[in-house]
């Protein structure tokens, strides 16, 4: 993001302004590249568990999966163009091919869109199995499953496509075109405004009454566990299994979505006070100190959304224990150790008597 270069600064300031802004590119470029190596690793043990284990082939669980897909083409194309712009000069960026530049605003788009809207329905997919679970397992089907994650990325693309255009005054949700790839100020503030409300605000707000409902349903299902209420039958007992299990999703939900929120929120707020609140950020006059703590605090706020895509595996990991096995079973498997489920202990092997004539 850009600053005015108008203020009271000296020339020894702006010199050493500059200097402290190349030191902020190394370590931007540092941050780029630990972040897209943990981002592919991670993702990418979340989708061959999700291939390799039986636990995992479930509708909910491939909604997940996507999830884990949209934040990989983060970590494996977006974030490694990003770090390499950072390698330009403003001549080699202006000479830059009109085509690399839309489709690196095009990969932006669709891989950031995926994510948000994925975890969106992932909520409302969580609130739907708490809701109603014997209706949600006759209605929620593999089949199902995967038409609404067609439909996701249907609409990702449509999105990007638009993005992409050289109308739409996008240079990507994350800036990873450059200001290059639009240099129309008006179209700009039309197209983030609308992608502030459509792929942040509005999500978010969906997201939030989600939460609140599940949170009002699970309320009301520890009372009733509590005053014994679910009773005392096979098929109440399975029912109050699957309720405490879905209480452990609920709480890697709720992490999932506070850690969304958080990398997020800042973002989309600095980037509509950018357009909107120009006076409230007032970079004329700045003093040294103060511009120097305003590019620290914009370097942060620009790499919290990369660090949301390589935390999601990091709290399956931790929080979700269908995961936690899945990923203990396939570290065994590479260390060409037999999985826990398949190993069987000592004490339950026969040993059958040697017949004699």
């Amino acid at each position: 993001m850009l600053f005015n270069n108008t203020s009271g600064m000296t020339a020894s300031d702006w010199m050493k302004l500059e200097a402290f802004v190349d030191e902020l590119k190394v370590a931007d470029k540092i941050m780029l590249i630990i972040f897209a190596i943990c981002t592919l690793v991670g993702n990418t043990l979340v989708l061959v568990a999700t291939w390799r284990e039986a636990s995992l082939h479930q509708p909910n669980k491939y909604f997940v999966a996507c999830l884990a897909v949209a934040d990989l083409l983060v970590g494996m194309i977006l974030e490694p163009l990003k770090a390499n712009r950072l390698n330009l000069d403003y001549e080699s960026m202006r000479t830059m091919s009109i085509h690399l530049c839309r489709f690196m605003v095009w990969i932006d788009t669709i891989a950031i869109t995926a994510s948000i809207y994925t975890l969106t329905f992932i909520s409302f997919d969580r609130f739907m199995k708490i809701r109603k679970p014997l209706q949600y397992r006759s209605t929620m089907t593999t089949s199902k499953s995967l038409k609404i994650i067609f439909i996701i990325w249907l609409i990702s693309t449509a999105f990007a496509t638009y993005a992409a255009t050289p109308h739409s005054g996008s240079i990507g949700i994350l800036t990873t075109g450059g200001v290059i790839c639009s240099l129309d100020h008006n179209k700009k503030k039309v197209f983030y405004t609308f992608v502030s409300v459509s792929v942040f605000f509005l999500p978010t707000v969906v997201i939030l009454v989600m939460d609140a409902l599940i949170f009002i349903v699970v309320h009301k299902r520890q009372k009733m566990l509590r005053n014994g209420e679910l009773g005392q039958t096979s098929n109440d007992r399975n029912q109050r299994s699957a309720f405490l299990q879905d209480l452990k999703t609920i709480r890697m939900l709720l992490v999932v979505v506070g850690v969304f929120i958080l990398c997020w929120g800042p973002y989309f707020i600095y980037l509509m006070l950018l357009f909107y609140g120009r006076s409230f950020i007032a970079f004329d006059n700045m003093s040294f100190s103060s511009r120097r703590g305003m590019l620290i605090a914009d370097l942060i706020i620009s790499k919290l959304p990369y660090f949301n895509s390589l935390c999601n595996p990091i709290i399956y990991a931790c929080l979700d224990q269908t995961y936690r096995k899945a990923f203990k079973n396939l570290f065994q498997r590479m260390m060409c150790r037999p999985s826990s489920r398949r190993r069987q202990p000592l004490e339950a092997i026969e040993l059958r008597p040697l017949r004699t004539r």
